[in-house]
């Protein structure tokens, strides 16, 4: 502090300046002692990436780290006169080196964690919780922040009380923190700014930890607890007010539902001035909007409103996210100004600083030798742990395919689960001998962080490290008992990670959805199935319905046969999902069979060791359902799984990255009828329509082309190419030949209600008589006419005079006429339409192809 004298001279010195200063100078000289510069700086989720190492393939990796980011704080305090570090959350979870200061060689009473002896070195000034700070316990988390040389704040957890009284309630952590630091303004003069700074978590801890959580705390809504605490935290003098917000971006959240990922609308929130973000381990911003991760637009790829990637601000309020395992350093420059006395944000600029060059592939700093060494002990005892071997594998495990095709690195991990289950079901509930046990599992490690985050196992030894690899969060096992219903929902929402891919395309279309996570992606072992990527999900990203009537997995059965929507299956996966985690439909609040407290992880160890090799083979039981046409598909994976894709079938390497370093692949998905070659005079028509499900095979290869046509076949094919329903002004009813449980029977009554056919007589429709060339004729000009809805058409050509008109029955005449004029249907040769003989399977296709080419044209005309 200075004294009292000292003040007094310095007072009269600016005054002597002042009076022999120039107007303009005096005014410059006072705007400038208001004006103060801050760069607030974030890490966040570093998941113990302390060092740049893999432990799982015991390597270097240079695109993680907290050492290194250690290097570009250093950088930005050089460069600027005030800063201020933060760190958001996910620190003591996510590597082996996590696990082995949890679990194998827990902290010591006194004991620092490594993640502390790092960060006490680098001078953060204020932390928050994230989520994973909560998965061993809060008597580990709370023994373990003892550690840290700096304030933890978290404002949206408190004590359960046992009482219904929120009004009591009373924080489990400190909730916010107003930090007096000394600054120095744009004229060099000394400042103090009062910084409020106020941490968030998901409220969603509550069912992930549930097992350690229950009955000790509670969580409350993000913006709902920002509204309580900001005025509170203005009101007690902070300057400047930084939300710390252990949360993503979702652009569909709402405020008060306690959305998991909620930076929009706390942004929204009045008093906040800044917020650093994470959770979803993105990147914001970005160095361009080509380059901002799909979370942050629209399905067309446009950038939400409200996101501003180049000023870096979320409706208006700076905002910084920086990745996942120290790769990025968040950078928020605040220009602050001096208003009737008090600090106002007049200017904000947001960036992200990478350790990491993606494209010379090179670090950009290197690792701060004192965090090295503060460390090194840790680090050692942690490769040494990872690296105790567990048993063989007869082949290579990887993950690189895993999101389109069935993958032995899930595979080996649903067989472990149900190895366990069915030896406890067997041990401790007889009850449920007989009730089929199903397994699930998700691809964890499908590049969600990098192009470097696969799975890549080489034949051989497996250790601790390998498990690791397989499965990578610290879950415990669940089963639960659900009906068949649910586990058919259960993959409807898994397969929302699945873009629809038009099959009338021939333009590049990508397969995967980047907003849909990786961990969210479920495979269920037990049962078979297909993904039928040409319908729309029937689930967005967040659980909520999207499309209630489509339906993408088809074939679904249980030993060969579908499965009853009411049969009671047993599904082992992990607390996260069993809990509600990825909000699945129907999982959360099931019946928990098995309620363990062994990691799924030791369970896969387990089941290693006791099978001493593994054979790493898959059984095929999902895949994409083919698609009929000629469509050009790609997914995003690493280049490195090129080796791997020259020993399928159906994967090809593109040679050719995108923007983030990821390889590009095609997968042939195309399908078609083995007894319609490309050869066959119809088979562009049959594709087409069966790419649109207007037509469908005998059976699941052959279509059978040359077979007659029924009355009811063709109808059925009319109301799918117009997609019509029933509209009740008539009823098929009145046909004593078309039982109301037939499997035509809708089709009939579609077609008959919207004017398309009649029957043979009054009340009869002869449905499994060959439909005759007349028949057909008046078929098609009606549906022709209804497809036109009124639009004006164009004249069609005169129609060719038959040879055989004389037997063309009167009231076909006119029909023949208009799709012979159309060139919708032609005659047999010989100048002869022959109205009574009857048509195949592929002229109707042909005829069909031919009528919705030319209603499209009519559309089209009449559009203009």
């Amino acid at each position: 502090m200075r004294k009292p004298h000292s003040t007094k001279i310095v007072a009269a010195t600016l005054t002597a300046g002042m009076l022999v200063m120039p107007f303009s100078q005096l005014v410059s000289a006072d705007a400038a002692s208001s004006t103060m510069k801050l760069s607030i700086m974030e890490t966040t989720d570093v998941h113990t990436n302390l060092m740049s190492y893999d432990y799982y393939k015991d390597a270097a990796a240079p695109t993680v780290g907290l050492a290194r980011t250690s290097n570009l704080i250093k950088e930005v305090r050089a460069e600027a006169k005030n800063t201020f570090l933060v760190d958001n959350g996910d620190l003591i979870q996510g590597t082996p080196l996590g696990t082995y200061k949890a679990k194998v060689q827990p902290l010591k009473e006194g004991e620092i964690h490594p993640v502390y002896k790092a960060m006490n070195l680098m001078g953060y000034d204020v932390a928050t919780l994230g989520n994973h700070e909560f998965n061993y316990g809060l008597d580990y988390l709370n023994q373990a922040i003892k550690g840290a040389k700096f304030p933890y704040i978290s404002a949206n957890v408190y004590v359960d009380d046992h009482d219904a009284n929120p009004d009591n309630d009373k924080n489990k952590f400190e909730p916010y923190k107003i930090i007096e630091k000394k600054y120095t303004d744009e004229a060099g003069v000394e400042q103090t700014l009062k910084i409020g700074v106020i941490g968030f978590v998901p409220p969603q801890i509550m069912d992930w930890d549930k097992a350690s959580l229950e009955g000790n705390v509670i969580t409350k809504d993000i913006v709902e607890t920002a509204e309580k605490f900001i005025p509170e935290m203005k009101a007690q003098g902070a300057d400047i007010i930084i939300a710390m917000a252990h949360t993503g971006f979702n652009g569909n959240a709402q405020a008060h539902v306690k959305a998991e990922d909620a930076v929009l609308p706390l942004s929204l929130v009045p008093g906040i001035d800044a917020i650093t973000f994470s959770h979803t381990h993105k990147v914001f911003p970005a160095a361009d909007e080509k380059s901002l991760d799909a979370l942050f637009k629209d399905a067309s790829g446009n950038v939400l409103p409200g996101v501003d990637n180049a000023k870096g601000t979320i409706n208006g309020v700076p905002a910084v996210q920086a990745g996942y395992g120290g790769s990025n350093l968040g950078l928020i420059d605040l220009t602050l100004e001096k208003q009737d006395g008090k600090w106002k944000v007049v200017g904000s600029q947001s960036s992200t600083k990478s350790i990491y060059d993606k494209n010379a592939k090179a670090p950009l700093v290197e690792e701060d030798p004192a965090i090295v060494d503060a460390v090194k002990a840790d680090h050692e005892a942690t490769i040494a742990y990872a690296n105790n071997p567990i048993g063989t594998t007869t082949a290579p495990i990887h993950s690189y395919f895993a999101l389109v095709q069935d993958d032995p690195s899930v595979q080996i991990v649903t067989n472990a689960q149900k190895w366990y289950a069915e030896q406890y079901v067997k041990d401790n509930l007889p009850q449920y001998k007989d009730t089929p046990i199903l397994s699930v599992g998700a691809p964890f490690k499908a590049g969600r962080n990098g192009v470097e985050e696969f799975t890549e196992i080489k034949k051989g030894p497996l250790a601790i490290k390998s498990a690791g690899d397989l499965y990578l969060y610290d879950n415990t096992l669940k089963a639960i008992l659900v009906k068949g219903s649910v586990v058919k929902e259960w993959l409807e929402m898994s397969a929302g990670k699945f873009n629809q891919i038009d099959p009338s395309k021939k333009e590049e279309q990508t397969l995967l959805n980047p907003s849909f996570p990786v961990y969210n992606f479920d495979v269920i072992d037990g049962v078979t199935y297909q993904v039928d990527v040409t319908k729309p999900a029937k689930y967005k990203v967040d659980g909520t319905v999207a499309n209630a009537d489509s339906s993408r997995i088809a074939n679904l059965k249980y030993n060969g046969k579908p499965v009853d929507p009411n049969q009671d299956f047993i599904v082992v996966t992990n607390n996260y999902r069993a809990s509600g985690g990825g909000n699945f439909p129907g999982v959360k609040g099931s019946k928990y069979v098995i309620d363990s407290t062994e990691e799924n992880r030791q369970i896969l160890m387990d089941y290693i060791t006791e099978n001493k090799e593994i054979n790493p083979s898959i059984d095929n039981n999902w895949s994409i359902a083919p698609i009929f046409g000629d469509v050009n598909v790609t997914f995003a994976s690493s280049p490195k799984a090129d080796a791997y894709a020259k020993e399928t079938g159906n994967i090809r390497y593109l040679d050719k990255t995108d923007d983030k370093g990821f390889g590009i692949f095609s997968i042939n998905l195309n399908k078609s009828f083995r007894d319609v070659p490309a050869s066959h005079w119809a088979y562009p028509a049959i594709q087409r329509l069966a790419a649109k499900q207007i037509v469908q095979g005998k059976n699941d290869t052959d279509f059978d082309p040359s077979a007659q046509v029924t009355r009811a076949e063709f109808a059925s094919m009319l109301v799918n190419a117009l997609k019509l329903k029933a509209n009740g002004t008539a009823t098929a009813a009145t046909f004593k030949d078309v039982p109301a449980a037939s499997w035509y029977a809708n089709a009939v009554s579609a077609a008959y209600d919207n004017g398309l056919v009649k029957g043979i007589s009054k009340d009869q429709f002869a449905p499994g008589a060959s439909i005759t060339r007349e028949q057909m004729a008046v078929m098609a000009k009606n549906a022709l006419d209804l497809a036109a809805a009124g639009a004006a058409q164009e004249q069609a050509a005169e129609a060719p005079a038959f040879a055989d008109s004389s037997l063309i029955s009167a009231w076909a005449k006119s029909s023949i006429d208009a799709v012979a004029g159309k060139g919708i249907m032609n005659g047999r040769g010989g100048g002869k339409f022959v109205p009574k003989a009857t048509s195949t399977r592929a002229e109707a296709a042909k005829v069909i192809d031919l009528l919705m080419t030319n209603a499209e044209a009519t559309a089209a005309a009449a559009a203009k």
